[in-house]
């Protein structure tokens, strides 16, 4: 009996170190599992600290819905001749004749100037 007696309190005593050496393994895995996941939160700043800063521009809002407005070509003979002028001129240019009554301005129509703006 005194055999059985020894084997069982050295098994014991080796239970426990294995229990031990156990949940000090799954605590070591989890802290590192941990430390992993912080280190990856924070790869969102790594661009930001060699990027130059950027300075806020105010927001332009876009206007809500597009409005076409008829305009008056009997009001813009300044505009009618100066666009006739243009494009005879570009004729020219290009080696081709436009008679002087040859170009009709059939209308006009104003342009979104934020599309200008952003370019």
């Amino acid at each position: 009996m005194n055999m059985v007696a020894a084997f069982i309190t050295w098994d014991s005593a080796v239970m426990k170190q294995a229990g031990l050496n156990t949940i000090l393994g799954i605590g070591i895995v989890f802290l590192v599992l941990i430390l992993i996941s912080f280190i990856i939160s924070l790869f969102k700043y790594i661009n930001k600290i060699g990027a130059p800063k950027k300075v806020e521009e105010p927001k332009v809002s876009a206007p809500a819905a597009p409005v076409e407005e008829v305009v008056d070509v009997t009001d813009d003979l300044e505009i009618v001749a100066v666009i006739t002028a243009a494009i005879s001129a570009y004729e020219e240019e290009m080696g081709g004749t436009v008679p002087a009554d040859g170009l009709v301005v059939r209308s006009i129509k104003k342009v979104n100037k934020q599309k200008w703006l952003n370019a």
